[in-house]
């Protein structure tokens, strides 16, 4: 990308952002738009969403993700791959990385009685930037991709009356709960979507929802010589790619007492996904929620089991013992500007991976997380290897504008275990680390919006290392910059 390319993209992106905002008054004065149009037995539902976003953060080490291993290169930093403690990430220091990008969804929903269609393309692409950001890097998922794509492409059949009951097949966005296992990613450049097949039904005061989804293609399994030796596990199922099943139970039972059990099984037996080592993965999870009077509440524990190729030829596979737990509390108080606090708190088990490889894994996956809502706005840790306790203050001094600002404490479960960033690539570790402190992250928003279409919004994050973190950089081959920052400028255009 040269420099005239560079120059002219960042003056279209904030031109673009400009007319919006000049424009904001005449879009005031134009009548509401309809959600639907009705042709006979045909109901039309067109949507459009055009987000462009500026970001920028100084020594971008979280999103690094190819590593050494015995003298090759090799890609293998899902937080479920068992590489040994002599790994170390490959990088060169970056000292800022920045990132213009835009997105843009247009979509159309068509209902006939009990059949809905949609079909929603989305454009996801870089104007500016340098390639150390790594924003547009998935995980675990054959959904939109930078470019031109499909983002939801699907057909849903539901009853109209009485029991509420639907099936939905194709290519869907899917969030369950709080997103910590199944989340959109909507923050991201490109968001994530599944290719899925989902059937939900009530019973009484129960949701009862199934899921299968396809995480990768199919193809070969890997053998016990292949890449660099990490092991093999289930090559006589290498038809099978990569899936994850899921089923979710939840209990209304009052605004402050509901309940939600989740039970996923991620099954991997090919290689064309590299953030997905072969293996059986199972996770058990139990939430309690409730909302009442502008006083919210969520907790949550998970516990991992199943098993993960290793990287020694000669023992196929490793057990899987995992565990994790989050919540959060949230009152909105009847002070003025509706003043709201929060606070929040989360533990993952994390691995040393210097033990034996017949060893138990109990290095926690998250599986399919959003990347930024529950945890670090900056993405530069998530629900695996993790103690985290912080508090939020958010206020609306008037409808068009809302504030927040919060902190976080963030540490190792396990000093010697891998540190691994929001969006599951590994920054490293230090199997000689004795110091639990990763960092502390401060971060704040803004958002503006002058028209229910028309949003604007900025924040800001600081990341201030301690001393665990600066001797796992430093195990990397990283000099450690004792303060990170991150900071975003957006202007989103939606209609309906």
């Amino acid at each position: 990308m040269n420099r005239s390319f560079q120059s002219r993209s960042l003056v279209a992106a904030f031109l673009a952002c400009g007319a919006l905002s000049i424009s904001t008054g005449a879009f005031a004065q134009a009548p509401p738009l309809n959600e639907s149009i009705v042709i006979g037995a045909w109901t039309f539902r067109p949507s459009l969403e055009v987000r462009i976003r500026g970001e920028a953060r100084t020594d971008p080490f979280g999103f690094d993700r190819t590593l050494i291993f015995g003298g090759e290169a090799v890609h293998w930093d899902a937080p479920n791959s068992n590489l040994p403690p002599s790994f170390r990430v490959l990088s060169t220091p970056v000292p800022q990385g920045w990132l213009v990008a835009e997105r843009t969804r247009l979509g159309l929903a068509v209902d006939r009685g009990p059949v809905t269609a949609m079909l929603k393309l989305q454009d996801a692409r870089a104007l500016a930037g340098t390639s150390a950001t790594g924003g547009f890097l998935q995980f675990g998922a054959t959904g939109p991709t930078a470019g031109i794509s499909p983002y939801e492409v699907y057909i849903d059949v539901h009853s109209q009356s009485g029991r509420q009951m639907f099936l939905r097949l194709g290519r869907q966005a899917v969030k369950w709960g709080d997103g910590r296992l199944i989340g959109t990613n909507d923050f991201t450049p490109t968001g994530r979507s599944l290719d899925a097949a989902r059937f939900g039904v009530e019973v009484g005061d129960f949701d009862v929802e199934a899921l299968v989804a396809v995480l990768g293609l199919t193809g070969s399994g890997l053998s016990g010589t292949a890449a660099g030796g990490l092991g093999s596990l289930g090559d006589e199922y290498d038809f099978l790619g990569a899936q994850l099943y899921g089923l979710k139970v939840t209990g209304h039972f009052l605004p402050l007492l509901q309940a939600e059990a989740v039970g996923l099984a991620r099954v991997v037996r090919s290689e064309l996904n590299p953030m997905l080592a072969p293996g059986n993965t199972y996770v058990g999870d139990l939430r309690l929620f409730g909302n009442y009077r502008g006083f919210s509440y969520s907790l949550e524990g998970a516990y991992q089991g199943g098993e993960v190729a290793t990287y020694d030829a000669t023992v196929v596979s490793r057990a899987i013992e995992a565990m994790a737990f989050a919540g959060r509390v949230e009152w909105e108080t009847a002070l003025p500007w509706h003043l709201t606090f929060g606070a929040q708190g989360a533990y993952a088990t994390g691995d040393q991976g210097t033990g034996a490889v017949t060893d138990k894994m109990t290095r926690f996956d998250p599986i399919l997380p959003d990347q930024t809502i529950n945890h670090s706005r900056m993405s530069l840790y998530g629900w695996s290897n993790l103690i985290e306790f912080g508090g939020d203050i958010g206020a609306q001094p008037m409808d068009e504008l809302r504030l927040g600002v919060g902190y976080r404490f963030v540490g190792l479960a396990d000093p010697k275990g891998r540190w691994i960033t929001g969006a599951l690539t590994t920054v490293g570790a230090d199997p000689d680390n004795d110091q639990m402190m990763l960092g502390q992250e401060i971060d704040a928003t803004i958002r503006v919006s002058p028209w229910d279409p028309v949003s604007f919004e900025a924040g800001y994050g600081a990341f201030l290392l301690g001393d665990g973190g600066k001797n796992i950089l430093a195990k990397a081959g990283r000099s450690a910059v004792e303060m990170q920052h991150w900071g975003y400028l957006q202007a989103t255009v939606r209609a309906p």
